[in-house]
């Protein structure tokens, strides 16, 4: 794809393109008008990548060279961090610290670091589900939902990370509310009720639903973490994100079963007949 135009096509064919998730292209690529439009319209976020495997955002004004950032934050310079406890500026970071944020450090076991290993885990198993499910390429229309997800979970750790209120979950051109209606009344919308998941669903189905309960498990982390003995709730966004999340791939879960049974039936059809 170096040096050629990207073409709504081409992004439809290789992303979801749900709602605010993101997308990598390379660096010297350019975009037709409508390829432009339909990543503006649906405020995804564009990062470029070059040979090298740096990450560079572009320019807004369209007048300057792409800008180099950190892949995870954004940023584009390096600040001085200092211990939570004594608040004394770390000059060399011990084995024992990590980042909080770009100006705190804490210990490895501090809870909010825990929970992005909980999440860095999704990321990792979201990423193997990406290569192993339909190795065959039977279902070419189900591919780009899991890279929604993958740009859902990398936008997960970045909020957790820089307190930024995260997005609304959106699969393709289903929004938060038609992935929560669905999985609440499959049967009404896809035409099949709810599974409990088993060994005649096959591979595909088993890869999404050990997902699913992965993403359950980092919803509890993020439970035990932002929800005080007092009940009070410090991210109701993330918490929220989490459990829609489990929802989404529940859905997937249902998508691919039809799939495998001849099915062919898309979110956005949903959106349309609704």
């Amino acid at each position: 794809m170096a040096s050629e135009y990207i073409t709504e096509g081409w992004l439809r064919e290789k992303f979801g393109l749900g709602w605010g998730t993101e997308v990598h292209l390379p660096l010297d690529s350019r975009l037709t008008p409508a390829a432009h439009q339909l990543l503006e319209e649906r405020k995804i976020v564009i990062k470029y990548i070059d040979a090298e495997g740096r990450v560079f955002n572009p320019d807004k004004s369209g007048e300057e060279a792409p800008v180099q950032v950190h892949p995870l934050t954004s940023s584009t310079g390096g600040q001085k961090a200092e211990c939570l406890l004594c608040h004394q500026p770390v000059a060399k970071k011990p084995e024992a610290l990590t980042h909080l944020d770009a100006n705190t450090m804490v210990v490895k076991n501090h809870p909010r670091i825990a929970l992005r290993g909980k999440i860095d885990t999704l990321i990792a198993h979201t990423v193997l589900v990406q290569i192993e499910f339909d190795r065959e390429n039977k279902f070419p229309w189900l591919h780009p939902y899991l890279a929604d997800v993958r740009s859902y979970l990398g936008n997960l750790l970045k909020s957790e990370v820089s307190g930024e209120t995260m997005i609304p979950i959106a699969l393709g051109g289903a929004d938060e509310n038609v992935v929560h209606a669905v999985s609440h009344n499959p049967l009404k919308y896809l035409g099949h009720d709810h599974i409990v998941p088993e060994m005649s669903h096959g591979r595909n189905v088993a890869l999404l639903n050990l997902l699913r309960a992965q993403v359950r498990e980092a919803e509890v982390e993020a439970a035990r973490v932002f929800i005080a003995p007092d009940l009070t709730v410090t991210r109701p966004d993330l918490i929220q994100a989490a459990n829609r999340l489990s929802s989404a791939l529940y859905v997937l879960m249902l998508l691919t079963l039809l799939a495998e049974q001849g099915k062919q039936i898309t979110l956005e059809k949903v959106v349309l007949e609704r």
